[in-house]
């Protein structure tokens, strides 16, 4: 990954992360959207690490613990939202984080170049810049969330384009 793409993606994980940090230390206890910040600030420093230190297996089980926790927890929200807004972000969200997972368990995969992990990388690029997508969207059309749905997708984005450096051509 080049020096550039280094420091776009250190901004933008670094962002989403201090602006997770900033709704937490400014809110009560508010149920999933909590859970929902708090992914955002577990997640960026996860990135930061793959980022900076891509052969690191810093925590690698037990960050993949956690995600996959925090994406059954959005799975089971699903039952209790009516709108189909509120169901699709649940989803993104639970997208995101099994995103997080995959990224850690193919790492050391993607560096040897392994066809199938190749293509289950470029999939997952796929659905995460979809993803990115529909929170930009999404942003554009809620009015009172606009920043929210904004960090959402700029993480989404950041995910997907460090997917995207790590994965080698098809």
């Amino acid at each position: 990954m080049t020096g550039a793409w280094t420091i776009v993606l250190t901004a933008v994980f670094a962002a989403t992360g201090l602006y997770g940090v900033w709704r937490l230390s400014t809110r009560r206890w508010q149920g999933i959207e909590t859970v929902v910040d708090v992914s955002h600030v577990l997640m960026s420093p996860a990135m930061l690490v793959m980022l900076w230190w891509p052969m690191a297996a810093t925590g690698q089980w037990a960050q993949m613990a956690v995600f996959s926790g925090l994406a059954v927890v959005f799975f089971h929200h699903l039952s209790g939202l009516e709108s189909v807004a509120e169901r699709a972000g649940a989803m993104a969200h639970a997208g995101m984080n099994l995103g997080m997972v995959w990224m850690l368990a193919a790492m050391p995969r993607l560096m040897s170049g392994e066809a199938w992990t190749t293509m289950l990388s470029w999939s997952a690029v796929g659905l995460l810049v979809i993803t990115a997508g529909w929170w930009l969207v999404h942003a554009a059309r809620t009015p009172g969330h606009r920043t929210l749905c904004g960090c959402h997708g700029l993480s989404c984005a950041g995910m997907a384009t460090m997917l995207a450096l790590m994965t080698p051509a098809l």
